[in-house]
């Protein structure tokens, strides 16, 4: 998935003023857009409510997985939340060690080993998506249920794309595979990389978490069909 790393480029390239240009993303399903560098830089009143939410509701010990820039992780900081802010880019885990992140750790989420659990763990932006396919969305589960403590919450954001099926231009629903299963494509400086991406609807994250013992909160709906879940122990 990092083979090439333009994701942590670019946020570099822009942090260090290193000629930076927008990042071009596009799925097998979507058109490419740009998505400025900027936007992955944005202050808290910039962000949409589903990150709002869950900055607020993160307590105890947090651990902010997929950091990216670190603007999640470096709020949380700010407002003395202790946090630990997880990264598999080390161009990324660079970029956040510069913008004053004490705690980061450069990982996989599935290879994380911590001495210790955590009372909040965040997966924002889709952040569903490390699970890359949606059969793997147990994974997810049992790793969620190893690092968090008795007492703690997971909150997940993701979206459905039931929508592009029902009104995209000739899209008929997947047999072989999960719909919101894709491969993401990314461009930066005539660069590209690609790799596969999930965005797993409301209901099939209720049932996967049913059967790891979970309870499900929807906490935020979008009317772009992003949502915001909370999961906790039962």
């Amino acid at each position: 998935m990092l083979e090439k790393d333009l994701f942590g480029k670019a946020l570099y390239d822009y942090w260090t003023n290193n000629e930076p240009e927008d990042l071009i993303t596009w799925t097998h399903l979507t058109d490419p857009e740009i998505l400025p560098v900027s936007y992955l830089f944005r202050h808290f009143d910039e962000m949409p409510p589903s990150e709002q939410i869950a900055l607020n509701m993160a307590k105890g010990n947090i651990l902010d997985v997929g950091a990216g820039s670190g603007i999640h992780s470096l709020w949380l900081q700010q407002n003395n939340k202790p946090v630990t802010a997880l990264e598999y880019s080390p161009v990324s885990s660079r970029l956040m060690r510069e913008r004053g992140i004490k705690n980061i750790v450069q990982t996989d989420f599935f290879n994380y080993r911590p001495s210790q659990k955590f009372d909040t763990l965040l997966f924002l932006m889709n952040g569903v998506g490390i699970v890359q396919k949606a059969r793997y969305t147990g994974k997810l589960f049992a790793k969620i249920k190893e690092l968090l403590t008795k007492n703690g919450q997971a909150l997940l954001h993701s979206s459905d794309l039931k929508y592009l099926y029902e009104n995209g231009p000739g899209y008929t629903m997947p047999q072989e595979q999960y719909y919101g299963d894709v491969q993401f494509y990314i461009q930066y400086k005539n660069e590209i990389e690609s790799f596969d991406w999930t965005y797993i609807d409301e209901n099939t994250l209720r049932i996967y978490a049913r059967q790891y013992g979970f309870k499900t909160k929807k906490l935020y709906q979008s009317n772009e069909g992003d949502f915001l879940l909370k999961f906790t122990l039962k």
